[in-house]
Order: C-alpha cells, then structure tokens, then sequence
C-alpha cells in the first residue's frame, strides 16, 4: 500500500497519530481478511473489505494533504 511513497508513509506513520491508527487498522483488517476463509461467512468478509478500502481512502486523503508539508 502506497509503496511508491514508502519515506512520506514512514514520516506520517510516526508524526500522525491518526494516520497511525488507521494504517494499524488497516493492516489488522488485511490479516483478518487473508485469515477469513474458514471461519467467516462472505458477507463478514465483504464487511471487513469495504472497511479496509474506505480506510484505505482516509490514508490517502491524508497522504495527499501532507505532501506540501
């Protein structure tokens, strides 16, 4: 996720303690969902799937906010 702008996640990753705890729930969701095949139904894991992604916008909103920082 965003490996091209690996140095300016690490930045936020440190300084942003919002982006921190959606990119920790992010990767949490990620797991959950690799993890889902045996012990969830596919509406559970498309829950889990959309979060991640609705997430995964939030990140980028935040990304793209603090590139002129």
């Amino acid at each position: 996720m965003f490996e091209d702008q690996s140095d300016r996640v690490k930045d936020l990753l440190a300084k942003n303690d919002e982006f921190r705890t959606l990119y920790e729930e992010h990767q949490s969701l990620k797991m959950q969902i690799a993890d889902s095949g045996r012990t969830m139904d596919q509406f559970a894991v498309e829950r889990l799937k959309k979060r991640k992604l609705q997430i995964k916008d939030q990140l980028a909103v935040i990304l793209a906010s603090s590139n002129g920082r």
